[in-house]
């Protein structure tokens, strides 16, 4: 099979707050990025998006020398300052997104993952991209102020 052109038409990608940009196929560029699920004691942590002001699973964009695996573990220490060891993968998801006016072909990866440690009581959020750390009861995830993937992905590995 011969490989597909860029279509001539402009790709139209929503923002974080769901308005439409129009882009040149050739501008829309690959992110990869890896998301942890950490439960601990029938809670889950989530953190607070300043971008979004959703809640997410800890995680974010990988460099290109890295593997998905170790990009995970250094953007979880970088979010939570927790460090985490990967136990297995969950899922993988793909959407197209305009993030810092920049059109992203976005591929989520999500692992289930471990401390080897005891946690802190209390964690600290990193302030360039985080309003808030929190532990949620499973029972109380908010998932009004959550993306669907990460909810799907959740609710996955409960299963």
């Amino acid at each position: 099979m011969p490989r597909p052109h860029p279509p001539k038409q402009p790709i139209k990608i929503p923002d974080l707050s769901g308005r439409i940009h129009e882009f040149p196929p050739q501008e829309v560029r690959f992110r990869p990025g890896a998301y942890g699920l950490l439960i601990q004691d029938d809670k889950i942590l989530l953190s607070l998006s300043k971008f979004t002001e959703k809640w997410d699973l800890p995680g974010g964009g990988t460099e290109p020398w890295e593997s998905l695996e170790s990009g995970l573990v250094r953007e979880f220490f970088e979010e939570t300052g927790l460090t985490v060891q990967i136990k297995t993968m969950i899922g993988m998801r793909e959407s197209f997104i305009t993030f810092f006016r920049y059109p992203f072909h976005s591929l989520r990866f999500y692992y289930q993952v471990q401390t080897g440690s005891e946690l802190p009581e209390s964690l600290v959020p990193e302030s360039q991209e985080l309003l808030d750390l929190k532990w949620w009861d499973l029972h109380a995830i908010p998932v009004s102020r959550m993306n669907e993937d990460d909810l799907d992905i959740i609710r996955q590995a409960l299963k």
